[in-house]
């Protein structure tokens, strides 16, 4: 009897975590956004240039991704970030808590979606807009307002669903 709880009480940790894992996972994802303003800022981008939010004064509706090289899932959305890039959409990366060496190794690597990709290795500016991790995008419309957010992989359903139809 005592060799029988030694077996059970691990199996029913296991399925315990397992089912809270679970629910977690399937659980939908709080990506509302409460429209508001992109933030004064002051970094630099990959490339080492100088970058503010005066870069997004385009009169145009511009995507925000935020990306890392430790992302997996920043790696299965880039494929349909290259198709957007090339069909027009303006993207701007937002490379997260990374190494500089590494992203820019990344992207001669997979090929480079974005209009520039602002460095942000403390995460500050993410941490001013809201981010909780990578992958997520934003969409900003003709004044710099943030009016849409997705916490996860960008895909042609999710940007169909969720952005597309906000671009006027």
């Amino acid at each position: 009897m005592k060799g029988l709880k030694i077996i059970l009480i691990p199996i029913i940790l296991f399925i315990f975590v397992f089912a809270i894992l679970f629910a977690y996972l399937v659980m939908p994802k709080n990506d509302s956004i409460r429209e508001s303003n992109f933030p004064n800022f002051s970094m630099t981008d990959l490339r080492g240039n100088s970058v503010d939010q005066d870069f997004f004064f385009l009169d145009e509706y511009k995507v925000l991704n935020v990306w890392a090289t430790w992302c997996v899932n920043c790696k299965l959305e880039h494929g349909f970030l290259m198709d957007l890039q090339s069909e027009g959409i303006r993207i701007i990366g937002l490379n997260y808590k990374d190494n500089k060496s590494k992203a820019i190794k990344w992207l001669n690597q997979f090929g480079n979606p974005y209009w520039f990709s602002i460095f942000d290795p403390e995460g500050s500016l993410g941490i001013e807009i809201g981010v909780a991790g990578a992958p997520e995008t934003y969409l900003l419309n003709k004044d710099n307002t943030i009016i849409q957010k997705h916490i996860g992989i960008v895909n042609s359903e999710i940007w169909d669903k969720k952005f597309k139809e906000l671009i006027k």
